[in-house]
């Protein structure tokens, strides 16, 4: 955003010295001033709304941010808690979910970043008994590494108990999710 304060505007040299000075001068000066402190009122505001700030959570609206070079990040967590029956996997809870089954599991998603972009999710899922089938939506294509998933069918039936992460990755919004399994029963 280019300013548009304009500091030609105001004669610093006025009124001179020793002369007769117009009052008209003196109307332009203040005019002038009135305007650029009307102008930088206004930056400043914009830059007041619109900034990235270190003190407050702040979102980029899907802008991009290029050559960022991250340090000592960590990512959110977010627990879905001992339940069983209908699951939202919902992108904006985070990258990292955790889920602990008391029954069988049918799994949906949600706001996958758009198109071009790649949205990606771990489930982090301790099933206690093998009878806690996970059910996945027709745009899950299950990897062949993924334990009890035989990429046939929309059921995945784990062979143990346990902890589980699988690793959830959109490139499209959500039409396509594929799953792909990071470790089983972990002790």
């Amino acid at each position: 955003m280019a300013s548009k304060i304009v500091p030609g505007n105001i004669d610093g040299t006025y009124p001179k010295a020793g002369q007769d000075n117009s009052s008209q001068g003196f109307r332009d000066n203040f005019s002038a001033i009135e305007n650029n402190f009307t102008e930088a009122k206004s930056e400043i505001e914009d830059l007041q709304t619109n900034k990235a700030s270190t003190n407050a959570n702040v979102n980029f609206s899907d802008y991009v941010v290029s050559k960022a070079v991250f340090k000592d990040t960590a990512e959110t967590v977010f627990p879905h808690g001992t339940t069983g029956g209908a699951i939202t996997l919902n992108h904006e809870n985070g990258h990292y979910q955790t889920l602990t089954t008391n029954a069988s599991i049918t799994l949906s998603f949600s706001n996958f970043p758009v198109t071009n972009t790649v949205g990606r999710m771990i489930l982090d899922i301790t099933v206690p008994s093998v009878a806690h089938v996970i059910t996945l939506p027709s745009a899950v294509k299950v990897a062949g590494n993924v334990s009890g998933g035989d990429g046939s069918s929309d059921q995945i039936t784990l062979t143990e108990s346990g902890r589980h992460l699988f690793e959830f990755l959109s490139p499209d919004g959500g039409t396509t999710i594929l799953m792909h399994q990071l470790g089983q029963n972990y002790i």
